[in-house]
């Protein structure tokens, strides 16, 4: 099982009961992405502040910049989807560590894993 997988499931289990989805902004408003293999692009999402800020004091070079900021469950579907299409940009879960170790996945597979838990 990758590492990711219990990040992933626990993002899942978080956002189902809090309906809040957090997220980094770069100075400008620019959102956090990383640019990853197959010329695609991962937005991360995380379940909690905690964990963006935990992620800011492992990485602060690379993520010292980075801002918390948090959308309803709601507004991610009818905002950040539409601009999440699959086959460019994949959304990277609960994303942890010195390595920001997780999996990346089609932000509507997300949608249905988070849902699932309702």
């Amino acid at each position: 099982m990758s590492s990711g997988v219990p990040q992933a499931n626990k993002f899942y289990e978080e956002v189902a009961e809090t309906k809040v989805v957090w997220f980094g902004v770069l100075p400008g408003e620019i959102l956090l992405e990383f640019d990853i293999k197959d010329k695609k692009v991962s937005f991360p999402v995380w379940s909690a502040k905690s964990r963006i800020e935990r992620l800011k004091k492992l990485n602060p070079e690379l993520l010292g910049d980075v801002e918390s900021r948090s959308v309803s469950w709601q507004q991610f579907k009818e905002h950040f989807l539409p601009i999440l299409p699959a086959e460019q940009k994949v959304v990277g879960v609960n994303l942890s560590g010195k390595n920001l170790t997780g999996i990346d996945i089609p932000a509507s597979l997300l949608v249905k894993q988070v849902e699932a838990f309702w």
